[in-house]
């Protein structure tokens, strides 16, 4: 009768007790009827219902840029304007002038005499920006052999001549530019670009062509 007595006694709860559970039950429902309690006691109860379960879905990502456009220009170092070339080509496109000609005369005053070709990538919105590459490899070797121009003929007149280490050096600055991947390839590339402008190489890189004599 006692055992009996005890269980009973455990499945009645007093009304404080069911008010405090209720107080502290954590809702997973927004319909208060079918929601399932948890309660701090360890004891829970639930009605019939669905549990409902909200997830929030991802806030959209911003809209990518879309290009419009790509220039390239080739500028003196440290002097770009709003002058022709420039203007005309920025200005078809809606860019800001005066932006672009900022930028890159701070990113190229460290390489005066030099021209310091751009590709500008242009975007629907009208941003854009750009990218460097190395100077043209004829006027690496005209400031090498210290002259302003390559000859008109370079078989018969030679316009100046560079040593093989200032040959490694220009091959070394173009590398990014050049579709190969070391540096010996890079130099016979600039060599046979030597060779059209009259620049020497010294000693040789390239071998002369020999003329086959059939007897």
């Amino acid at each position: 009768m006692a055992m009996a007595h005890n269980l009973s006694v455990n499945h009645i709860w007093s009304q404080r007790e069911q008010k405090q559970c209720r107080s502290s039950a954590l809702r997973l429902s927004s319909n208060p009827k079918t929601a399932i309690q948890f309660l701090n006691t360890g004891r829970s109860w639930s009605r019939p219902g669905p549990l409902t379960v909200v997830s929030m879905a991802p806030k959209p990502a911003g809209k990518a840029k879309k290009v419009i456009g790509i220039i390239k220009l080739a500028l003196d170092a440290g002097k770009a304007t709003p002058a022709p070339p420039v203007g005309p080509a920025l200005g078809s496109k809606g860019v800001n002038i005066m932006a672009f000609c900022k930028d890159y005369n701070a990113r190229t005053a460290d390489k005066p005499g030099f021209v310091i070709p751009v590709e500008i990538t242009v975007y629907d919105d009208k941003s854009f920006t750009f990218v460097l590459k190395t100077p043209p490899a004829s006027v690496l070797l005209l400031k090498a052999a210290g002259v302003d121009k390559g000859s008109k003929d370079p078989k018969r007149e030679k316009v100046g001549k560079i040593t093989i280490e200032q040959l490694r050096q220009i091959a070394n600055e173009k590398l990014p530019d050049l579709n190969c991947s070391n540096i010996e390839s890079a130099m016979r590339i600039i060599a046979g670009t030597a060779a059209n402008m009259g620049v020497d190489i010294d000693p040789p890189v390239l071998e002369p062509k020999q003329k086959a004599i059939v007897y």
